[in-house]
């Protein structure tokens, strides 16, 4: 067993220790507050840990005991108290070391009137400063608090009173006093930063003391239980004990090294941090007119500076390592005169190279921490610098230096059978694979050797010796990646010939799902659908059979290959293996034209190609963006594409009787402004579908506005603050989707998000996996693709929320906006507080899962929400629907109300309507859509809009002058000027904005909300309920001949097969404790094989330790 030690120095008080300040605190110095790189946060409550059941069996006290051990142990108090000891007594050299106090007295003011005070002219080295006799070698001396005001007031009366505002070339002359000024000024700041830190440290410490010292009673009550059990016996386990030990011995001695480095890293990017916040503030010193303005800029840059050049020395502190680098030293120097310095202005650039100086020590600093440090190596004779952790082919890479190679994906793991990318290594007795070999100080790399060309000849002959000659036929001809690399790279002629060789492999093809086929005759072993699909997709069901020429790639057993993002394995095959199978022999890629675009399916905004062809979309491609969907799109986005040919509007159309009669647009437009003008306008209500976009929406608003009507919805409800939606954080997120992928812990509440949005739910994997992040869910049973724990069905079941997110770092919480739609203000409120407990500055914990592209973008231009209550309560006359559909199906109008439908496709909007208005979809008009990030981005057109149907926004803009109403825009030019006014963000492309008044919407939540306390309804629970969720989707022949086959699927007996694979799988990636479950199951065992399991606990009074802790 080990016996934690503690400090027999320590004889505080430990009973109601308060662990305050120790995680994410904030300490203020001169003003200005930032956080401070503290441990984790550890609540003890000495207490609880004596309190003991009397009726407690020896079993059970057993379990109970081994697991408060193992949960105590679980910060690692013993390797945190060594560095808080250390870190304090450092502190206390630091303050009485002479060396270090720059300032060695109180400097009196010589303050005079419109003269300056003549004082010597000094050099500016530090040995040659003016030194006085005192110094301040504590805390106690230093009793004045320094603020930002007071600084900046100081220095300002000290600029003044040598008038250097009127006289700048005085500041020349002064410059060596004015340093000595500030200089103490700013040993002041150390000295309470350093006041702040040492309290804190102090009160760090006494809970660690008594986190061990509750380990330690926790041992001695496990040592009396055994002794009651077995007394002086061998004891069973004695192998698996042994075993415990030194495994707790190792952990021991790398949480004691990793507690430090840990430290040292928190304190480094601390100081990043404030560096990155002061550069704002010393740049804007010279923007100001007054004097005054400029000393309080140089004020707030020199207060921040300061507590930066503090955190840099307590990362060396906690690394032993005492000698400053020349950054830090050339920050010192720049702080004593950066009041001069701002005069003067190369002296001001001089200061601001010392500071992106002192940073890029900062980040020398964190790479080192992180063991990452680079390495010279020379590739074909010149020497290049690559971090340490680089393969061959990442340094290749990066020097722009191209290797073949088919296997290589940079977001897969490397698997390096391919063999392609073989080079040359001098000294290496055999060529190497550049792909998964990673570099060595000094090592020579050649890929242009002719042993290395030669070899990827010789791969590249073995592979297309079994590659059949689909070229003409192949739909992969052209992109595919074994043709280009065998002009580059390959032979010009073949050795195998017919009379030496028997023929080529010959495989049976696979189709393995409606929309994917494998011609495997074509395949090279590359594995890449294996990866994606396991890595990726979460589905174990891709893999190989056999070995070399007999090697077979597919599904173990002849099913489907079902997946939110199946069809990104056509995109990754490097040669025409797998093809799409609605695209197939539709076109060559020379014959396509591209534009990029925005996928409209779902509201996650991904980047996506249009390939077009005679004025007709035939195929959708993703578009990398590295912080929204990487180089994915769903298989909605990919292949619902065909809708857009399905009961299309071509024409103005108006209903008589049961038939619509076509009209001209001239005639359609004045039928459209009769009616509109035939009500009043606060009986018009206009309705936007879920594919709008924001030149759409500001148009049709500003008409109806203009007329006088204020009623305009969006069909989604979402209904739980008392603002409506004002607050863009209320609707938004203000972290951006790559953040997902460094959570530590996730809750999802209500929702799905693998159906829902499955390039966040992509994210959401790569935490899983990547950062072993654990995944709660409060709804029904779902399709996940990672391991989830449910806490249960309701409103009720997040009262265990709080305790399963305790001690996370970077958690989120994700609620369905569906479960917004009643009783949202009760669920808000709820999450609000729970997510309160782990604030962090530009970091929202909370987070809406929204479904519709046009949402985000609808309520940044100012439409409400909840169309379906809304008409209940206005009973409208007019209805404007723009591309609404799905509130027709809960709503059916009056005979006295008119429609006027304006959209792309005929469905139940358009069945209702007594007016249609042919309009465009998003790949024939474009647009501005923004996702559930709030992020802006434009959408370009690629085809133009079949018949007459027109552009919507031109529509409205049309109809606004039938109506004799001016709106004072009439091309795209003008409407952005306006969609400006209303948001810049509508014309802030690409960018994320960050969110204000993220903490408000919490508060404004319903309190009157009696909240809904059935179960969460989520809509796409399953496979199939994924591929036909909406309108849009529904009339798409290929979703719906994809989702008859997800339904048959779900019906085999492969399907329940498949879901325990995946259990299997993620069971399989959690990590635990087999030493101590082992020891533990040996004890329980023979336990019970002496009959001994009901026997009562009595404990033994532990004297000792409960006089300790009193």
């Amino acid at each position: 067993m080990v016996d934690p030690q503690v400090d027999p120095q320590v004889t505080e008080d430990t009973e109601n220790v308060k662990p305050a300040g120790i995680a994410g605190a904030r300490t203020t110095v001169a003003g200005h507050s930032f956080r401070t790189p503290y441990s984790e946060p550890m609540k003890v409550s000495t207490k609880s840990s004596l309190k003991l059941n009397r009726n407690e069996t020896v079993l059970a006290a057993l379990t109970r005991i081994d697991d408060e051990i193992a949960k105590s142990e679980k910060n690692h108090p013993a390797a945190r108290l060594a560095v808080v000891a250390a870190e304090l007594e450092s502190i206390q050299l630091v303050v009485t070391s002479p060396s270090l106090g720059e300032v060695k007295g109180i400097v009196r003011l010589l303050l005079t009137i419109n003269h300056s005070v003549p004082f010597p002219a000094l050099s500016r080295s530090p040995g040659n400063l003016l030194r006085y006799p005192q110094e301040i070698k504590s805390f106690e001396e230093c009793t004045a608090t320094v603020t930002k005001d007071t600084y900046a007031k100081t220095m300002h009366q000290l600029f003044v009173s040598l008038d250097l505002y009127k006289r700048p070339m005085l500041a020349s002359e002064n410059e060596d006093f004015v340093a000595n000024v500030n200089r103490k000024e700013m040993r002041r700041l150390e000295l309470s930063w350093l006041r702040t830190r040492y309290a804190e440290l102090v009160r760090e410490r006494r809970v660690l003391h008594a986190q061990i010292l509750r380990t330690r009673s926790l041992y001695a009550q496990l040592q009396h239980l055994l002794d009651s059990i077995w007394g002086s016996n061998t004891r069973p386990g004695s192998s698996q004990e042994n075993a415990l030990t030194k495994a707790i011995g190792l952990r021991d001695a790398l949480a004691a090294v990793s507690a430090r480095l840990r430290a040292a890293a928190e304190y480094a990017h601390a100081a990043v941090r404030l560096l990155d916040d002061a550069m704002p503030a010393w740049k804007l010193t010279t923007v100001g007119k007054s004097g005054w303005e400029r000393s309080s800029g140089v004020a707030d840059a020199c207060a921040l500076l300061v507590a930066a050049r503090c955190a840099e020395r307590g990362a060396r502190r906690v690394l032993a390592a005492p000698a400053a680098p020349r950054a830090a030293r050339a920050l010192r120097l720049a702080l004593d005169y950066a009041f001069t310095d701002a005069v003067h202005d190369h002296k001001y650039q001089r200061a601001t190279e010392t500071f992106f100086q002192f940073k890029e020590a900062l980040v020398l600093l964190i790479d080192s921490i992180h063991q990452v440090s680079d390495v010279e190596i020379f590739i074909n004779g010149k020497s290049v610098c690559v971090p340490s952790y680089f393969t061959i082919g990442q340094a290749l890479k990066r020097e722009k230096i191209t290797v073949p190679s088919f296997c290589f994906h940079e977001r897969l793991s490397i698997a390096g059978n391919c063999r392609m990318c073989l080079v040359e290594v001098e000294g290496w007795w055999k060529l190497q694979v550049a792909c998964s070999v990673g570099v060595v100080k000094g090592m020579k790399i050649r890929t242009n050797s002719e042993k290395a060309k030669r070899a990827q000849e010789h791969v590249l002959e073995f592979i297309l010796a079994d590659h059949p000659l689909d070229c003409p036929i192949c739909d992969q001809g052209g992109e595919c990646d074994l043709q280009d690399l065998s002009v580059r790279f390959g032979n010009d002629r073949s050795r195998f010939t017919d009379i030496f060789f028997s023929g080529k492999r010959a495989v049976e093809n696979k189709t393995l799902s409606p929309l994917i086929r494998a011609e495997m005759n074509r395949c090279i072993h590359c594995t890449r659908c294996i990866r994606f699909a396991s890595q990726v997709c979460g589905l174990e069901v891709l893999g190989s059979t056999g070995r070399g020429h007999d090697m077979l790639v597919g599904t173990f057993v002849d099913k489907m290959f079902l997946s939110e993002l199946s069809g990104n394995v056509v995109d990754l095959c490097p040669v025409g293996a797998l093809t799409n199978i609605p695209y197939r022999f539709k076109a060559r890629a020379w014959e396509l034209k591209t534009a990029n675009s925005i996928d409209v399916t779902d509201a996650t905004g991904t980047n996506i190609v249009l390939n077009y062809r005679f004025d007709r979309v035939l195929r959708v491609l993703p578009r990398e963006h590295e912080e929204i969907n990487q180089e994915y799109v769903s298989d909605k986005g990919r292949w619902a594409i065909d809708s857009l040919e399905m009961q299309r509007l071509v024409t103005p159309m108006k209903k008589v009787a049961t038939c619509c009669c076509p009209l001209e647009w001239d005639p359609a437009l004045k039928m459209a402004s009769e009616i509109l003008r035939s009500v009043s306008p606060d009986r018009i209500m206009a309705i936007v579908g879920p594919q709008a976009s924001v030149e759409t929406l500001v148009a049709s608003k500003d008409m109806l506005n203009v007329l006088g009507c204020e009623n305009l919805y969006i069909e989604r409800d979402m209904r739980y603050t008392a603002c409506d939606t004002d607050f863009r954080a209320s609707y938004s997120w203000n972290i951006t989707m790559k953040d997902v992928a460094t959570a530590d812990k996730i809750l999802l509440v209500g929702t799905n998000p693998r159906f829902e949005a499955p390039i966040l739910n992509m994210w959401i994997r790569q935490a899983y996996r990547n950062n072993e992040a654990d995944i709660y869910a409060a709804g029904p049973p779902c399709d996940y693709n990672y391991h989830v724990t449910y806490l249960g069905d309701n409103i009720k079941s997040l009262t265990n929320a709080e305790m399963s997110l305790r001690g996370a770092k970077k958690p989120l919480i994700f609620v369905g906006v569906q479960q917004l739609k009643t009783g949202g203000g009760k669920l808000m409120k709820i999450l609000h507080k729970l997510a309160h407990h782990f604030k962090k500055k530009d970091y929202s914990v909370l987070n809406i899962i929204t479904r519709e592209a046009s949402f985000a973008g609808a309520l940044e231009a100012g439409w409400k929400i909840g169309a379906r209550s809304a008409l209940e309560k206005k009973c409208p006359k007019v209805v404007i629907s723009v591309g609404a559909d799905s509130i027709f199906y809960d709503w059916n109008p009056p005979s006295s109300c008119k429609i006027i439908y304006v959209g792309y496709q005929g469905d139940k909007g358009a069945e209702y309507a007594n007016l249609i208005l042919p309009g465009c979809a998003w790949t024939e008009s474009g647009g501005v859509y923004l996702n559930m990030e709030g992020r802006s981005q434009y959408a370009y057109p690629a085809v133009t809009p079949p018949g007459k149907a027109r552009v919507d926004w031109k529509i409205f803009r049309a109809l606004a002058e039938y109506c004799h109403l001016s709106l004072f825009y009439c091309d795209h030019n003008s409407l952005c000027t306006r969609m400006a006014q209303i948001s810049p963000n509508f014309v802030c492309l690409g960018d994320f904005q960050p969110k204000i008044f993220v903490d408000m919407v919490g508060y404004l939540a319903l309190k009157d909300d009696c909240g809904n306390s059935g179960p969460f309804c989520i809509d796409m629970p399953c496979m199939k309920d994924y591929y036909c969720s909406d309108i849009f989707t529904y009339n798409s022949p290929t979703m719906v001949k994809v989702a008859q086959k997800a339904k048959e699927f779900e019906k085999s007996d492969y399907y329940s097969v498949l879901l325990n694979n995946l259990d299997n799988l993620t069971a399989a990636e959690k990590d635990v404790a087999k030493c101590r479950k082992d020891l533990r199951s040996t004890r329980v065992n023979d336990i019970v094989h002496r009959g001994l399991a009901e026997l009562k606990y009595e404990p033994k009074a532990l004297t000792n330790l409960n006089v300790a802790m009193k």
